[in-house]
């Protein structure tokens, strides 16, 4: 037997206040650029996810064997980062973890200088990074497959400006998600940090980071829960603190998203009100490309199937190597409320169709994959019907609060065992 969330809506309006997470995706810049600064500076408004959490612990530790836990973008941040100390360190990470692959991070910084060594399978977590003086000095220059995951060229770029002659890279294959490369550059911006961006080359100029408090946004990508569950409940009115219109994050699209699916935006002063006041005509077929969004492309699905509404989605090809094969496991679950996700792939590009609404008797049952964003995405079908969500301590990832803020709108959460 294992513990589950069973949830469900019991009335018909979702309301309330919800004070968002901040960004872990932003917390974990700031959190690196704060480790190369000379001077100290405060963040405000950290997150609490797991995420990091387990990079606050690697940045402190003095141990000789730093954990990440399943923290992805927290091990390929600190790898490039531990290339500039001055020990030897090995770095490793779950079992989760040790299936994604930092092949092409790692090429680049050994091309850089660096001395790493893979510990068991090449291309693979874990890895020995031990101490160099050679780091940037005979090479400033690096070729980085951009095609795979854009916590490669991040964890690269933050470092860059300590290399004694700063950095260029030149990019081959399409970038993937390049709004969270944006984002990285407009954070070392803020801190002092220029950069050139031409054609498929960015170079960023030896400097120092510059001290400067910090206060982290809420996270965009813990936001579009909330959106789905209103674009699927009757009515929703919820306020949510911590957003900012001018975001510097990609999935603040999830306003432009959603206001196809029903869902009206307003930003006030502290962060946005979400509402939907009755039934619209309902769209008949939903198109989008999210490239420069993929962390909320599970949520949409869900809501379409919930709404059952066509969807076209496309620029999903870094889902097939996140936590899990988030293709392959939306598939499945889907497929237990009678939604039907068409897979088309041809060279890089795959595309999802996805057909027919979502329908279920008693209480569906999902399973999450060691995935927080499966958890989450599949929440809101509990505003049509009872759902069961298993594995749920799985949101701490990236959204320790999470059950606890979607209670303060409304939504029901029991603890129960199942098999």
């Amino acid at each position: 037997m294992s513990i589950a969330n069973q949830l469900s809506l019991p009335q018909q309006k979702l309301s309330g206040t919800v004070i968002l997470e901040p960004s872990k995706s932003i917390s974990n810049r700031a959190l690196i650029i704060r480790s190369l600064c000379k001077d100290p500076f405060e963040i405000h408004r950290l997150s609490t996810s797991d995420d990091t959490d387990a990079l606050i612990a690697m940045l402190a530790s003095t141990d000789e064997v730093l954990y990440s836990g399943h923290a992805g973008s927290s091990y390929r941040f600190m790898v490039a980062r531990a290339c500039l100390g001055d020990r030897e360190v090995k770095i490793d990470a779950s079992e989760q973890l040790r299936r994604r692959p930092i092949g092409p991070l790692v090429k680049a910084l050994q091309a850089l200088g660096a001395d790493i060594t893979y510990l068991n399978k090449e291309g693979f977590p874990p890895l020995q990074v031990r101490p160099t003086n050679k780091l940037g000095v005979d090479v400033n220059e690096v070729t980085l497959q951009a095609g795979i995951s854009s916590q490669y060229l991040t964890a690269l770029l933050l470092i860059a400006p300590m290399l004694p002659k700063g950095l260029t890279i030149h990019l081959t294959g399409e970038l993937v998600s390049a709004s969270y490369v944006q984002m990285t550059l407009a954070m070392m911006s803020y801190f002092g940090i220029q950069h050139q961006w031409t054609d498929d080359t960015i170079r960023i100029e030896h400097g120092a980071y510059i001290a400067k408090d910090y206060a982290v946004e809420g996270d965009w990508s813990a936001a579009s829960y909330f959106y789905s569950m209103a674009a699927l409940a009757e009515q929703a009115e919820i306020f949510i603190e911590g957003l900012k219109e001018d975001s510097i994050q990609g999935d603040a699209v999830t306003k432009d998203i959603y206001a196809q699916l029903g869902v009206e935006t307003t930003f006030t002063e502290n962060g946005l009100v979400i509402n939907k006041k009755g039934i619209k005509e309902k769209l008949k077929e939903f198109k989008y490309d999210f490239s420069l969004c993929p962390d909320i492309a599970q949520t949409v699905m869900v809501t379409l199937a919930g709404l059952g509404v066509k969807g076209v989605l496309t620029g999903l090809k870094t889902l097939r190597i996140k936590e899990t094969d988030r293709i392959l496991a939306m598939f499945t679950e889907l497929e237990r409320v009678k939604t039907k996700l068409l897979v088309k792939e041809e060279g890089e590009e795959l595309t999802v169709i996805l057909v027919g609404k979502a329908k279920w008797k008693d209480r569906g049952r999902f399973n999450t994959y060691e995935d927080h964003r499966m958890a989450m995405a599949f929440t809101p079908l509990a505003c049509i019907h009872p759902v069961i969500i298993k594995d749920p301590d799985v949101v701490s990832k990236s959204y320790p609060g999470f059950w606890k803020d979607i209670a303060t709108i409304g939504i029901k959460c029991e603890k129960i065992k199942v098999k």
